[in-house]
């Protein structure tokens, strides 16, 4: 019988403790368990943890915060955002607010909002380098590449360790066509972040628009070498090969993009042209054929289609696949029908 009274009397005393303590204790209490669920990522029971935080000091401007970030795990972003509000209302200075709500609405794609306040979280804390990234890749996404780059460029400032403003720069390079800096940006990318082989792919991208082509092909094979479920890689090394007169070479990478995606109308107009180079017509007329059955509108099949119907002696199936070429807005296409039919 003692050991059953003295049970419940431990518990009676324990819980007239626990609720005795001050308000702000209590709430840095359920506060500091929920930070530890959040870090064992067991995220509702850190939610039911802020709210008791709450409940007990309800302008606790960080268990806002730290509830809006786990809202934000959970993909809950219209609750996240309003978490973020109650903090920014409670701290007006806590730019990690800012930031975190810009990303919650990213998320729901209102870019305009998100853009605002990564600007803030920028203005308030200039020294923080995601705040400039993340709007310079919404700027970039916008199409405005000049303000994305000064975004990019001043997140390096902050941080010349950021390997993805590196990357994100030289993608922007690339849109405004200065590859030589693209290439230079996306080196430096692969210095501070050798698994980052996007920018592998990108790379090579950049080097053949300045015309090294061997440079390129060693980039695609790099990344081939680690990624060999990659379709447009495959498709995109193939051009490289086509555009060096490797065309074998071509037809195998063509090949194998279309392993990968028996759909994918480019690889076989690229595997018809690099046919027509190794003079087999009648494979190369199959992929462009297959080509158009996929993209009624593909003009640079059905050029490459005539090309081959040319040469398998069927002069009027090739001046009707000029004739749509040209229809649909390639000037070769004009030319060929002009010099070949009547």
């Amino acid at each position: 019988m003692g050991w059953l009274a003295a049970t419940p009397a431990r518990a009676q005393v324990d819980t007239v403790r626990a609720s005795t303590l001050p308000p702000a204790q209590l709430a840095e209490k359920y506060y500091n368990s929920g930070v530890a669920k959040f870090a064992d990522k067991s995220y509702r029971s850190a939610i039911q943890e802020f709210d008791k935080a709450l409940a007990a000091k309800p302008d606790f401007a960080k268990a806002f915060y730290n509830r809006a970030t786990t809202r934000y795990e959970l993909k809950e972003y219209e609750q996240a955002v309003q978490d973020y509000d109650q903090a920014i209302k409670l701290e007006p200075t806590g730019f990690t607010s800012y930031f975190g709500r810009g990303q919650a609405r990213q998320a729901l794609n209102q870019t305009d909002a998100a853009e605002q306040d990564y600007t803030k979280a920028a203005e308030t804390k200039p020294d923080y380098a995601p705040s400039w990234y993340y709007r310079g890749d919404l700027r970039f996404e916008k199409g405005d590449f000049k303000a994305a780059l000064a975004d990019f460029t001043a997140a390096i400032k902050a941080d010349p360790n950021y390997a993805y403003a590196y990357h994100d720069r030289a993608s922007t390079q690339r849109q405004l066509g200065n590859f030589a800096a693209a290439v230079q940006d996306y080196d430096q990318a692969l210095k501070l972040q050798p698994e980052l082989v996007s920018a592998l792919l990108n790379r090579a991208s950049a080097k053949r628009r300045q015309g090294d082509v061997k440079g390129a092909l060693a980039d695609y094979s790099a990344y081939l070498a680690k990624r060999t479920d990659n379709a447009v890689a495959y498709n995109n090394r193939g051009s490289a090969r086509y555009e060096a007169g490797d065309y074998k070479g071509a037809v195998e990478d063509f090949s194998q993009a279309l392993s990968l995606n028996p759909g994918y109308a480019f690889a076989l107009n690229n595997r018809a042209a690099a046919y027509l180079k190794l003079e087999n017509y009648k494979q190369a007329a199959d992929d462009a054929s297959k080509a158009i059955k996929l993209n009624g509108s593909y003009a640079e099949a059905y050029l490459n289609r005539g090309h081959a119907r040319e040469m398998l002696r069927d002069a009027d199936g090739a001046c009707q696949d000029w004739r749509k070429a040209a229809e649909l807005g390639l000037e070769s296409g004009t030319a060929y029908a002009n010099a070949s039919c009547e």
